[in-house]
């Protein structure tokens, strides 16, 4: 529609001394909503750009996807290299309650077992299935993934997403691991 340069240039009009992002309950394809998938992460930051950049591999999607993240960068508004970031963690989400699924949500979490998830592990394992599934290699996914505090110093042979499952054979690391990092993972696996 012809919105990413005007997005992309918006922080250069306006500038923000802070940039506070809400990823307390996001969706996984569609801002109004209908699929909510809740992840318990709020963004600070003084970087417009480098905010959008991480927010975008924390549902799934390289920086480099969402063309006003380049506009931005190539403008001199900020940088979208999250390796060179400073990035602070503080009050992990450990909430373990009651997960609610739309009928997406619960198409594919038959992909995972559970034990105990929090929100913001099991949110970032939504949101890469979700990109897989875009990417058309859901399909090719033969094995579950194990997710959750229950699963702590269990040795297995299946695939583990985040520090919960750092003794699995196969591990996604992270506490809550980057939707981007699993999709990563997800595709060597579903390529070979």
């Amino acid at each position: 529609m012809g919105l990413h340069k005007p997005i992309g240039y918006l922080n250069k009009l306006i500038k923000s001394d802070l940039i506070i992002l809400d990823g307390i309950m996001g969706d996984l394809n569609f801002e109004e909503g209908g699929n909510p998938v809740e992840i318990n992460r709020v963004l600070v930051g003084k970087d417009p750009v480098l905010i959008d950049a991480y927010a975008a591999e924390l549902i799934g999607y390289a920086p480099d996807d969402i063309e006003y993240i380049k506009v931005a960068e190539e403008a001199g508004i900020g940088t979208a290299d999250i390796e060179s970031a400073k990035v602070l963690e503080l009050n992990k989400n450990f909430n373990v309650g009651e997960i609610k699924h739309t009928n997406r949500v619960q198409q594919l979490a038959r992909f995972i077992v559970d034990k105990e998830a929090c929100s913001a592990c099991y949110g970032s394992l939504i949101h890469a299935l979700e990109r897989l599934d875009e990417k058309g290699l859901l399909h090719k996914l033969e094995d579950e993934i194990y997710i959750g505090q229950g699963y702590k110093d269990q040795e297995e042979d299946n695939i583990g997403v985040g520090l919960c499952t750092k003794s699995f054979k196969k591990n996604i690391p992270g506490c809550p691991p980057k939707a981007r990092d699993i999709v990563n993972y997800l595709e060597k696996v579903t390529r070979n």
